[in-house]
């Protein structure tokens, strides 16, 4: 179950972030403080630490979820938010969410349960799916055929 969340940010992918094909290939990097995550979408082109973030959330401290925040399943809800806010989005501007890759393992391990990371594909208003293609969107909405 996702977290709560709130963007404070509103998500502005320019359309230099997309390719020929309609595709951009983005990060999204979450770091906590306490029990809070604060996510950002960003472009592979610069250094994480120095990208401007093109759309950001950040969860409510959730009481009733006080004792996950030290178990390493916490980074994992802040990844199923991330997905959720970014599902929402595609959908909202008629993109589809092509490739979700959680960058989780490449974390430290010692920065594991205050930092997150994942891959994420986009294709844009213009795209068009290759036919017999699964993307994201479908398998984690459960729309894909099997």
């Amino acid at each position: 179950m996702p977290l709560h969340y709130e963007a404070t940010k509103p998500l502005a992918v320019p359309d230099s972030e997309f390719n020929e094909n309609h595709i951009a290939v983005l990060l999204v990097i979450g770091n906590r403080y306490g029990g809070q995550w604060t996510i950002n979408l960003l472009t592979q082109r610069e250094h994480p630490d120095e990208a401007t973030p093109m759309g950001t959330i950040e969860t409510f401290y959730d009481h009733q979820r006080e004792d996950l925040t030290d178990n390493p399943r916490y980074a994992q809800l802040g990844l199923d938010t991330a997905i959720l806010w970014l599902l929402a989005e595609a959908k909202r501007r008629n993109w589809r969410l092509l490739v979700w890759e959680s960058l989780n393992d490449q974390v430290p391990e010692d920065a594991r349960k205050f930092t997150i990371g994942a891959r994420v594909a986009f294709g844009g208003e213009q795209f068009v799916p290759a036919p017999g293609a699964t993307y994201a969107d479908e398998i984690l909405t459960g729309a894909a055929k099997p």
